[in-house]
């Protein structure tokens, strides 16, 4: 297994994202056979969010009504090109990830669990409130220099931040 650690760059919002995001969900809803509408694959992170700066990675979240989850749904990911890199220090999720042309990352979680409530409260939050964008924005700006461009450098140092996020996302439940 790689070491989920790698560079990491942040760049401006990218028009072409949900579009990159929604090519993905098919391509992997077609893998198993789900109607890629169906609301298991959610376009989740930065480049979720209109006009949020980001690392240019679209991560989409992939929900398993099992947990673990199968060892065909894990295996069937990696069919597609995807590296599994098991829960990357996050408990409760399996990390893969595809390198590319264009980059994207798969986070396997619980449907209905915490991470897949609070990935979509913290995405939809950030959509609805400018001053949230601008607040992770900045968070994020500060943890690539105190992470030195390394992936769970800046993501250790943002996590206080993206707590707060959550839980105010949260509130708004």
């Amino acid at each position: 297994m790689s070491e989920p650690d790698e560079a990491v760059e942040l760049v401006p919002y990218d028009d072409a994202w949900p579009e990159l995001y929604d090519k993905e969900r098919f391509r992997i809803a077609l893998a198993f056979g789900v109607i890629p509408k169906s609301g298991l694959i959610q376009h989740i992170g930065s480049t979720a969010v209109p006009g949020l700066t980001s690392k240019p990675v679209i991560d989409l979240m992939l929900g398993s009504s099992k947990w673990p989850p199968p060892n065909a749904l894990i295996r069937g990911v990696c069919a597609l090109g995807y590296e599994n890199l098991g829960d990357a220090g996050v408990p409760k999720r399996v990390y893969l990830r595809l390198r590319g042309p264009v980059n994207f990352n798969v986070h396997i979680v619980r449907r209905g669990g915490t991470h897949w409530t609070n990935n979509i409260a913290l995405r939809d939050y950030l959509r609805e409130y400018a001053a949230a964008r601008e607040t992770y924005a900045a968070a994020k700006v500060a943890a690539l220099n105190i992470g030195r461009g390394r992936l769970l450098a800046y993501s250790e140092a943002k996590n206080s931040v993206i707590a707060e996020l959550i839980a105010a996302a949260r509130q708004r439940l």
